[in-house]
């Protein structure tokens, strides 16, 4: 059987225990149960309370976030909002790029409880305000509170659905076409009604706000529910009225043109005349056709033997039209043409005689015809006289040559004009822009190969574009012609070449076609070239065609368009779609988000 374990008490516990040498010692462990019981419900409660604190800590912190969230979510719609701004500001504001300009286009403006702000760029050159088609960047940034949010976006023009650039030709007013072959690649369309008559055949589709009248209609007719959006007439032409060089319709050539030959009435000699072959000259009293005197041609040696007057070679221009007139006595029954002979550079001789006439002897008759004499080179020399198949004395009187080129009362622009070459007595425009105020005179734009963009300003009734001619834009998407009143426009179907105008068509500085084509230094009848015209045509009034014309382009009309036309031929050119003239931007195309541009930046 073990011992009971026997006690050790140090000196110092015993020190002690008389103090607690009265507690029972069951009591004792009671008391300790109960203490340690106390420091675990105090930890608990120390711990309860740290949870608390931390929950509150919590809530107060996901409070902060929470409100910081809501900022950041109100700064990005601000910055939005303010993109949406801008972009509704471009498509209201024709004139935006410079009524806006670069930089900062809203700065801070209020919205609830933040502000947002916008900015636009130019990524090609840095200036919003030049530059119709170029992009634009815009840029939007919204803040509130601590949070900042931004957001940007590239513009690029783009049509505009249902845009006049769409279709080839539209008015908008009534389209009438009356007896034409009307042919087309490409839609035709009027805001109001479209109406063919006197056996016209349209081949292109067509298409009316109003009603399509008439039968003749080979391709597809739709009637529209809206109408094709068209330029705006009071600014169509601003930009290039200020950036045009005029010409002054003055400094045109005009008609009639003066008399070409000299001493035509011989009323005071026979000067300018010379004897061709054996025999002499003399003012006669013994005849006359007007005044008192006429030229007497006398002692003929054979039928070769004739009056002549040489003509100065710079009042004769190749392609063009002459009428003469040569009033001849005969002493002998004759058959009489007139000759115009002329000699080039190249040693050329070149005869143009007119049709032949058979005269009574001793009876004044006319001898005469229209004459339209070409040749290449240049004109060195050149002569007028009678081929007559007898050999007998003759009288002339009341000689004539005219250019008859054109009508009476006309002014005339015709030649060679490109940024290069101005013939018409002013300077030169780098871009091709020419305006022509007319003045309310009678303006044609003749036989000619163009390289620009004309403006005609307040033409008379009866100006024309006719032909045969060549014209293309100086700049690849501007317009052709531009007027503000109505205008006709007649071109000849026939090609032409350079001995027709009398000028080199395509020199060095100049090539046919203008981008890519080939140039020489000198004119010549294998230089050859269509006759239309390339590019857009646009009046703020009428425009009405005759003869036989192709458009390789547009053709807008503010008001009507009137076909009597042989033919008319429209080649739709969709670049003037693609990138507007300017002018035409305003009301045709839109500024259009590219996708995929949007981009938060980093702030």
């Amino acid at each position: 059987m073990m011992s009971p374990p026997q006690t050790f008490v140090s000196k110092h516990s015993q020190s002690l225990l008389p103090e607690f040498s009265h507690v029972n010692p069951n009591r004792l462990g009671a008391r300790q149960r109960d203490g340690a019981i106390y420091a675990i419900v105090l930890f608990s409660s120390l711990i309860v309370a740290s949870i608390g604190l931390a929950s509150l800590q919590l809530m107060r912190l996901q409070g902060r976030s929470a409100e910081e969230s809501d900022d950041f979510i109100a700064a990005r719609v601000y910055a939005r909002a303010a993109v949406d701004i801008g972009m509704l500001r471009v498509r209201r504001d024709p004139f935006w790029r410079t009524q806006l300009g670069n930089g900062d286009w809203i700065t801070r403006q209020s919205m609830d409880r933040g502000t947002f702000s916008l900015s636009a760029t130019d990524p090609v050159d840095g200036d919003v305000t030049v530059g119709d088609n170029h992009p634009v960047v815009l840029t939007g940034t919204g803040q509130q509170g601590d949070a900042r949010f931004q957001i940007s976006v590239r513009l690029e023009v783009g049509p505009q659905t249902g845009s006049c650039l769409e279709v080839s030709m539209i008015s908008g007013d009534d389209l009438d076409v009356d007896g034409t072959t009307l042919s087309s690649d490409q839609s035709i369309c009027s805001n109001e009604k479209v109406d063919a008559g006197g056996g016209a055949v349209i081949n292109a589709n067509v298409e009316a706000y109003d009603n399509i009248d008439g039968s003749s209609y080979t391709k597809s007719t739709q009637q529209r529910t809206t109408r094709r959006t068209m330029p705006d007439p009071l600014h169509a032409l601003d930009y290039y009225l200020s950036n045009g060089t005029t010409i002054d319709y003055s400094s045109l050539r005009t008609w009639p043109q003066p008399e070409i030959l000299l001493n035509t009435t011989f009323e005071s000699g026979t000067q300018n005349w010379v004897a061709q072959g054996d025999c002499t000259l003399q003012r006669s009293l013994m005849q006359k056709k007007d005044g008192l005197y006429s030229l007497r041609v006398t002692g003929r040696a054979d039928q070769h033997a004739v009056a002549v007057q040489a003509i100065s070679p710079d009042k004769l221009r190749s392609g063009d039209t002459y009428d003469v007139l040569l009033n001849v006595y005969p002493t002998a029954n004759a058959k009489v043409q007139a000759v115009l002979t002329l000699e080039t550079s190249d040693a050329a001789s070149l005869s143009f005689m007119t049709s032949e006439t058979t005269l009574d002897s001793n009876q004044w008759g006319r001898v005469g015809g229209r004459l339209t004499p070409t040749w290449s080179g240049t004109l060195t020399k050149a002569t007028l006289h009678l081929l007559m198949d007898i050999a007998d004395d003759y009288f002339m009187d009341s000689v004539s040559l005219l250019n008859t080129t054109y009508p009476a009362d006309s002014y005339v622009l015709d030649g060679l004009l490109t940024p290069h070459h101005n013939p018409f007595g002013g300077s030169t425009n780098a871009k091709g822009i020419y305006l022509i105020n007319c003045a309310g005179k009678d303006v044609r734009v003749g036989k000619s190969r163009i390289v620009g963009t004309l403006v005609f300003l307040n033409p008379g009734s009866d100006s024309i574009i006719h032909g045969p001619l060549v014209w293309e834009p100086a700049e690849q998407n501007y317009p052709a012609l531009l007027t503000d009143a109505t205008l006709w426009i007649g071109l000849s179907a026939a090609g032409f070449n350079e001995t027709q105008v009398g000028t080199n068509l395509n020199p060095p500085e100049t090539p046919y076609p203008i981008n890519g084509g080939t140039s020489n230094s000198s004119f010549s009848d294998t230089d050859s070239y269509p006759s239309q015209i390339s590019g857009l045509i646009y009046s703020t009034r009428d425009l009405r065609f005759s003869g036989e014309s192709t458009i390789c382009g547009i053709v807008i009309a503010e008001e009507k368009i009137r076909i009597e036309a042989t033919s008319l031929n429209l080649n739709y050119d969709s670049s003037y779609l693609e990138n507007p003239p300017p002018g035409f931007d305003a009301e045709t195309v839109t500024m259009k988000v590219v996708p995929g541009t949007w981009q938060r930046q980093v702030n």
